[in-house]
């Protein structure tokens, strides 16, 4: 019972990590020689997303703690089963959620609507 409840807070901090990498591509934020913030939105609502996938990181790394903390915890010391399992989910939860920020933060600008002509003629 402690391993299914590991598992799916797993899952929950696994899903929150994702949204929140994604979270900052839809706020407008980019890397282009250093980071730049793109106008999808107003300022303050670009800033806002940005803070809550910031929160939401944290939110994962809390969750996936105490995911790894009830796949091990107990009054025993953890079976090897319990060991490795949670090494492993938290290993696999770390690489998507860090791939999905490096994906969504250095996705390349997307072209523009409206293009301008070549050397700023009409």
């Amino acid at each position: 019972m402690r391993m299914l409840g590991g598992v799916v807070l797993w899952v929950v901090a696994t899903l929150l990590g994702l949204i929140a990498a994604a979270g900052f591509s839809g706020a407008g934020l980019g890397w282009a020689n250093g980071f730049i913030k793109r106008s999808f939105w107003e300022d303050a609502e670009s800033e806002i997303g940005i803070g809550l996938s910031v929160f939401g990181l944290l939110g994962w790394l809390v969750l996936l703690g105490l995911a790894a903390l009830t796949m091990r915890g107990g009054d025993q010391t953890p079976s090897k089963v319990a060991r490795v399992t949670s090494s492993v989910l938290v290993a696999l939860s770390t690489a998507a959620v860090v791939v999905a920020c490096v994906v969504s933060i250095g996705w390349p600008e997307p072209a523009s609507e409206y293009p301008l002509p070549p050397w700023n003629r009409a």
